[in-house]
């Protein structure tokens, strides 16, 4: 009995490896699919201060966080795709006039503004009361609720905002950095960070490079700081390494542009796997392949477009800033619904500019799917319930406007509204 019992157990160790061998095929592939499958949904226009003079990002509940200049926006509800005014930054690091980032906390409690040339601002969302520490600095993220790792030209540094912001605690983490470029961490902390406008020696302008969560975590605890050039592990040679930022399944997204090379006018989304790969020594993700790295320009008609990226894990969307303009253009991921199943599309202006959408489905089968629908190219993702789909948004001008299907697209013809 004990023989057999012993065996049993042997044999489900190895139906255990193959069960979790054929998980992670089955991650793998959703995760490529995913990858693959971000689609400009549309795009809309927030409220700016002018070229290059805003930055955005997004709350843990899906809601955008916009700064144009020195006054803060924040979206009325996630995917409103409108915004209300919180008030302008004060103290003495205001007023801002080209911020050089946003950054909520994980919490949403408390969010940063570098403003672009002296110091860092840490306010909190509910009042836009704050501080000021005067520290350098280009990009940031947050490692918690509490630290936040800068890249400040030729160094990585990471604040304590409980410190004094008189004598702020903000140890070097990485130095011998070429020009400041983006920063962010991925899940399991490790840190990313590259050359904004290198001289290729050895990096170069564009070069991402990975280092391990358990080094920059000994900096802390006395080990040498870490040299970028000589330790750093590259991940992939993209535009001008800014905007860095993962999605819910580890694909890198990236920013910026290299105007030296013509590296530019696209925003990039790095494979996870081609990532891992890097990491494991199997060299850089390929820019030239699609499997690898996708590229993305939502503004074909513009030649030169410099790209911001932010995700909203919530809506499941990769959202692209255009530098100059502001506009926000929405990459979703398409919900499932086909058309075949699509029946009618009905749009009507109601009292108060209110304009209301309704898609009528053939049957229920995909209930608690999603779908996309726009009004003037404005996106808002909406949940079927049954066989319908209701989707209601307010404040639009006196006119007529253009209502249509955009996740299935090209089921039914667009309908025209009137709002008198």
């Amino acid at each position: 009995m004990k023989t057999i019992h012993y065996q049993f157990h042997l044999d489900m160790r190895v139906v255990v490896a193959l069960v979790a061998v054929c998980l992670t095929n089955v991650a793998s592939a959703l995760r490529a699919d995913r990858f693959d499958d971000y689609t400009l949904m549309g795009f809309y226009a927030p409220a700016s201060a002018g070229a290059f003079q805003d930055a955005f990002d997004c709350l843990d509940d899906g809601r955008v966080i916009f700064i144009a200049a020195n006054d803060v926006f924040i979206e009325s509800s996630p995917g409103s795709r409108t915004f209300k005014a919180l008030g302008p930054l004060t103290g003495q690091g205001a007023p801002v006039s080209y911020p050089a980032f946003i950054r909520v906390t994980p919490d949403g409690s408390l969010f940063a503004v570098g403003n672009n040339f002296d110091a860092v601002g840490i306010f909190r969302l509910r009042d836009l009361r704050g501080v000021w520490y005067r520290v350098d600095h280009f990009d940031a993220d947050w490692l918690d609720n509490r630290h936040l790792v800068i890249r400040a030209g030729e160094v990585v540094t990471l604040l304590d905002t409980k410190s004094s912001p008189e004598k702020p605690v903000n140890p070097i983490l990485i130095d011998n950095c070429p020009v400041s470029a983006g920063i962010t961490f991925d899940v399991d902390d490790n840190l990313y960070t590259g050359n904004g406008f290198g001289n290729g020696e050895p990096s170069d302008t564009g070069w991402i490079m990975y280092f391990p969560a358990k080094r920059w975590r000994g900096v802390l605890r006395g080990d040498p700081v870490i040299d970028f050039e000589e330790e750093g592990v590259l991940v992939v040679d993209l535009l001008s390494a800014t905007a860095l930022g993962f999605d819910a399944e580890g694909h890198l997204h990236v920013g910026g542009g290299d105007f030296d090379t013509g590296d530019l006018d696209y925003a990039g989304l790095v494979n996870a796997g081609a990532i891992a790969d890097a990491i494991a020594g199997r060299g850089p993700a390929d820019p030239e392949d699609p499997d690898e790295v996708r590229k993305l320009d939502p503004d074909s008609n513009t030649p030169d477009n410099w790209y911001d990226v932010t995700i909203s894990a919530v809506k499941r969307e990769l959202l692209i800033r255009d530098g100059s303009t502001s506009t926000v253009y929405v990459h979703g991921l398409p919900g499932g619904v086909k058309c075949d199943n699509v029946r009618k599309l009905k749009a009507k202006c109601r009292a108060g500019s209110h304009i209301r959408i309704r898609v009528r489905l053939r049957d229920g089968r995909n209930d608690g799917d999603t779908m996309y629908v726009a009004a003037d190219d404005i996106p808002f993702l909406e949940t079927v319930k049954g066989k319908k789909l209701i989707s209601r948004s307010g404040g639009w001008d006196a006119g007529e406007h253009s209502v249509s299907l955009v996740d299935p697209s090209e089921c039914l013809s667009p309908v025209i509204v009137d709002c008198k």
